[in-house]
């Protein structure tokens, strides 16, 4: 029977749109100011090499033609060829007080998997994610016929993720040979998809690192993976610092990714004059703490990995571990949590 003034077509419509509602509230109440601070390697990688390997900046290739690639492609290097390395390492980032470790492909790769797991548990550490690049394996995701094969590639590392169980996976897949054209840049936009898609089914988020080569003339590269790649499968990790290195300010691009919600994690170093700092200290020329005001807002949960990596002309008067301790400290002031999350 039909009572008067009682519509089911737009009851069904009010009930669906609360149901939404709620739903909407729901994730909205579960959804809160997380982030984790994680440990980045490369400083290692820098002081276990002989000689020492520094950081350093890269001139444009539009005003500087880049050298030659070598005859031989050479393998990326890593400090994980000898167990005394691996003890070293693990057991500074415990001592700085430490939980979460970005971990590079190129140095997981160095061990049985049932190996690492082992020497995490020994020093209470977790993977939060990997980082692969690209170039580890010698090919960006364009042309088509190159980009295949760094797929290939790329998953295979995702694969070597899994029993790690962690939830990102930090990729770079660019490079620095100048503006892209139309057509590179979307067979490379169409190979993020099919990465995030694979990362996607393996429990992971993609999030795409950076280093100067996207963020130049404007970011116009970068700007144009994030409007031009699906939301569900692909985010930024964005690097702060190589952003800033670029000539680029990196605090619009921040707002850019968080406020389409692609912000996924971040890489951090602060510097001076474009010259990074032993570890990570107040003053220098990008503003943390505006950067974690922002985060707070966006309520922010992915990872904030330290990154200390000195160039030749940075001052070095610590150990490691005295600079990774003091990093973490940072840290914790400036973005209000613990590291031992």
């Amino acid at each position: 029977m039909k009572h008067a003034g009682f519509s089911p077509a737009i009851s069904r419509r009010q009930l669906l749109a609360g149901t939404l509602a709620l739903a909407g509230n729901a994730v909205s109440a579960k959804r809160e100011y997380a982030p984790r601070i994680v440990c980045n390697e490369t400083l290692w990688t820098q002081f276990l090499s002989n000689p020492i390997i520094y950081v350093s900046s890269t001139p444009d290739p539009l005003k500087v033609p880049p050298p030659p690639p070598p005859a031989r492609r050479l393998p990326p290097v890593t400090w994980g060829s000898t167990d005394e390395h691996w003890h070293s390492v693990l057991s500074d980032m415990q001592a700085a007080g430490y939980r979460r470790w970005e971990v590079r492909s190129v140095t997981l790769k160095t061990k049985p998997i049932e190996d690492v797991l082992a020497l995490l548990d020994r020093y209470g550490l977790v993977v939060n994610h990997v980082f692969h690049s690209v170039l580890y394996t010698g090919g960006l995701l364009y042309p088509a016929r190159v980009g295949e094969d760094s797929i290939a590639r790329t998953i295979e590392v995702l694969d070597l993720c899994k029993p790690l169980k962690t939830v990102e996976f930090v990729l770079d897949p660019f490079g620095d040979l100048g503006p892209l054209s139309d057509n590179q840049a979307r067979t490379q936009n169409r190979g993020l998809d099919r990465i995030g898609r694979e990362a996607k089914d393996r429990g992971m988020k993609l999030c795409l690192h950076n280093h100067e080569g996207p963020m130049r003339y404007g970011a116009k590269e970068w700007l144009g993976v994030l409007r031009n790649t699906d939301p569900a499968l692909v985010s930024m990790c964005l690097d702060l610092d190589w952003t800033w290195q670029a000539g680029t300010d990196p605090l619009p691009l921040l707002h850019e990714a968080g406020d389409k919600g692609r912000l996924g994690a971040l890489h951090m170093r602060t510097q001076r004059g474009r010259i990074t700092d032993q570890t990570m200290e107040d003053g220098g020329d990008i503003d943390y703490n505006k950067v974690a005001a922002y985060l707070k807002e966006i309520k922010f949960d992915g990872a904030l990995v330290e990154e200390t990596e000195p160039m030749k002309e940075t001052r070095w008067t610590r150990t490691i571990r005295e600079n990774k301790r003091m990093a973490r400290i940072w840290c914790e002031k400036v973005f209000g949590v613990s590291a031992k999350t």
